[in-house]
């Protein structure tokens, strides 16, 4: 999940009320699209995974079989502009979660790097015939530091807290429409207490009631960090954000915050959980992003994500540095052009048509994204549940005789007499900037249409995008994911979502596979089915998936950096949390900087 790809329908509306930044594609080759970042970011086939595989580059992997050092301490960036809370129930988007968050507290399930769902906090789980009461059954032997054992009354407490309109938690929506009376109690209809979340026969046993079948619920809660029930209660819901009164059931605690400059996390001595962590110490420096790539040079921080395209070409032409350069899934995003499929001229199918024909991935991944990305022509990414690329790569292949052809039939042959575009752009990275650039000297290419490039802050942009009706005619956005499920990435499609696009047969569709809860390969054959029917109406162009770009130190080693039942060699999502197995499979080994 990308802390912009879900905004709170609540929040305020802002449509267009920031500068924004301009950039016109209107003539010649792809080259003009390139700018810097073209073949600078290819070094002899390096960047580049095998044709058509759909998995990102692999590249050495760490010397795993270094002792680890004395005293382990872990440095970490994050952005100074971000960090005013750490845990997920106070708020998602104002968390370090690009560094080290959610250690306080385990949630009821974990995924390890094959992303397999493991118990966590839950030992063992099951449900009704129906598919709408779910028991969890906790633990029992997990403790806070303050001494209080950890219990089904904490994940409750959690949960009313947070859907209260006087916590304004920014991710209510997550459970709305799934968990019973959250929707109620979110607009104020009832009291907390009246949610489907309580406690069962014992302390130990976790109740979730859902309005549907929801065999989805465990994977979807990935997301249950608990708060302290007790540290609620005395402190109120920031009892985190100082030393003095943190609270943690989990592998660390916090020892320091220092604010605008540095977070730090010390071993809980308390902990009794089943994810013992591998360092001593956990360091988050807080800077402008900015920063980052000129700190990491220096030895001031041992990891970095998602890289600024002339960073990666830095770290590429240098056989030592090349080395620390790694790629992996991240959360599965799809990076898409999408139309208003409400408005001219976008409500003919065959112009959005000519669209998906038009813009060349391979070139893209060949010229602009090497490790970033692999080419899509579909929504669910490779090594996603219910992921069909080659059965629907075809849709929407590159054949730019056959985009003008369709735009011909639509009525603009040659782009005569097409309106000029705008192709905004979600606050974007120098990468999707690169990218969205490229997509329109295609476009002028191969369809003779003019785009204009324009970039919004996310705030305002998802304002406009998700306006009713929507104030983005055009765009180009990513979209990843929250939990291991085809319902999660999908239902960004239902009518009344994120988009205008509405189709009763896609909606019926999804819907009846989400709540299946018969044989899973007939439940994945029916999310198939519903993503071909996204497909071939176009209401997107999808252009690729995103495989996030890592730079890890040599002194880092551990499994985290072990290759996964794919082959993938990367820190995985949800990265350094108790969400995931990485904390206790990262290590700093000895030889690194004295800290």
């Amino acid at each position: 999940m990308n802390s912009n790809d879900r905004t709170d329908p609540n929040a305020p509306k802002r449509v267009f009320d920031h500068s924004t930044t301009r950039r016109k594609v209107m003539t010649g080759s792809i080259a003009a699209g390139l700018g810097m970042f073209g073949g600078a970011m290819m070094r002899g086939g390096v960047l580049a995974g095998p044709s058509g595989s759909g998995k990102p580059a692999r590249f050495v992997t760490q010397d795993t079989e270094a002792a680890p050092a004395a005293h382990q301490v872990l440095v970490l960036p994050d952005d100074v502009s971000i960090a005013r809370v750490l845990d997920f129930y106070i708020a998602v988007y104002q968390r370090p979660s690009s560094s080290a968050s959610d250690i306080f507290s385990e949630p009821l399930v974990r995924l390890n790097r094959d992303f397999d769902i493991l118990p966590a906090s839950a030992e063992s789980w099951s449900s009704t015939e129906d598919g709408k009461t779910w028991t969890f059954k906790i633990r029992e032997g997990l403790t806070w530091s303050d001494g209080n054992p950890v219990t089904a009354n904490d994940w409750v407490a959690t949960l009313q807290s947070s859907v209260s309109p006087e916590a304004a938690w920014d991710f209510t929506w997550y459970f709305q429409g799934v968990l019973k009376n959250w929707t109620e109690a979110v607009d104020g209809d009832v009291t907390p207490d009246q949610i489907g979340v309580y406690v069962g026969a014992n302390d130990y046993e976790l109740v979730f009631e859902t309005n549907d079948p929801a065999p989805y619920l465990p994977a979807m809660l990935l997301y249950s960090n608990p708060l302290s029930k007790a540290g609620l209660e005395a402190h109120g819901r920031l009892y985190n954000t100082d030393p003095a009164t943190a609270i943690s059931a989990g592998p660390y605690i916090l020892s320091e915050w220092l604010p605008d400059q540095q977070i730090t996390y010390t071993r809980n001595e308390k902990y009794t959980g089943t994810l013992p962590g591998a360092v001593d110490e956990i360091r988050i420096k807080l800077t402008n992003p900015d920063n980052f790539f000129t700190m990491y040079q220096a030895g001031d921080i041992d990891f970095l994500r998602n890289p600024a395209p002339a960073a990666l070409t830095i770290m590429m032409n240098d056989e030592t540095t090349a080395k620390e350069v790694f790629s992996g899934v991240g959360d599965f995003p799809t990076y898409y052009v999408f139309f208003d499929v409400t408005s001219d001229p976008w409500t003919d199918i065959k112009v959005r048509q000519a669209w998906s024909h038009a813009i060349d991935r391979d070139t893209l991944k060949a010229q602009i994204l090497g490790p970033n990305g692999v080419p899509a022509y579909s929504w669910l990414a490779p090594g996603f549940p219910a992921n069909n690329t080659e059965g629907l790569k075809d849709i929407q292949a590159y054949d730019p005789e056959k985009a003008k052809s369709l735009l011909a039939e639509a009525g603009f042959a040659n782009g005569d007499g097409f309106p000029k575009q705008t192709l905004m752009l979600r606050s974007p990275t120098p990468l999707e900037e690169t990218v969205g650039e490229a997509i329109a000297a295609m476009i002028k290419g191969n369809l003779n249409i003019d785009v204009e490039v324009v970039s919004q802050d996310s705030q305002g942009y998802m304002a406009a995008l998700t306006a009713k009706p929507t104030q983005i005619s055009l765009g180009f956005i990513r979209y990843g994911m929250d939990f291991f499920d085809p319902f999660n990435m999908l239902s960004v499609w239902l009518s009344g979502g994120r988009h205008p696009w509405s189709n009763a047969d896609f909606d019926s569709q999804v819907r009846a596979a989400a709540e299946f809860l018969g044989d899973s390969a007939e439940r994945i054959k029916m999310f198939q089915d519903a993503e071909r029917i996204l497909v071939e109406d176009v209401p997107a162009v999808f252009v690729y998936h995103g495989t996030e770009v890592q730079f890890v130190k040599p002194w880092l080693g551990g499994d985290f950096i072990k290759p996964d039942k794919n082959g993938i060699t990367a820190m995985h999502w949800p990265n350094y949390a108790t969400m995931s197995t990485v904390p206790a499979e990262l290590m700093v080994l000895e030889g690194g900087p004295e800290r």
